[in-house]
């Protein structure tokens, strides 16, 4: 089992420390398979400037713009 970081008392590796989560490409296709790649990566561009901080990014944020999306062609 990993150990925990101890953010305290290594300040550098604190400052240092992030996580990420993704989306790609595929996460968009398996929601609506009839899009393009490019129209895929506008959903992802769209979930990305304009999604609520508070909430992040979810299945239903994607669907969302996926229909913003579809909207506009």
């Amino acid at each position: 089992m990993k150990k925990k970081p101890n953010l305290k008392t290594d300040k550098m590796k604190a400052k240092d420390y992030k996580i990420t989560i993704s989306w790609n490409v595929e996460d968009v296709l398996s929601l609506d398979d009839s899009l393009t790649t490019d129209q895929c990566i506008e959903v992802l561009d769209l979930a990305r400037d304009n999604h609520d901080a508070n909430y992040g990014i979810s299945w239903d944020t994607l669907s969302w713009y996926i229909d913003e999306v579809k909207e506009t062609y």
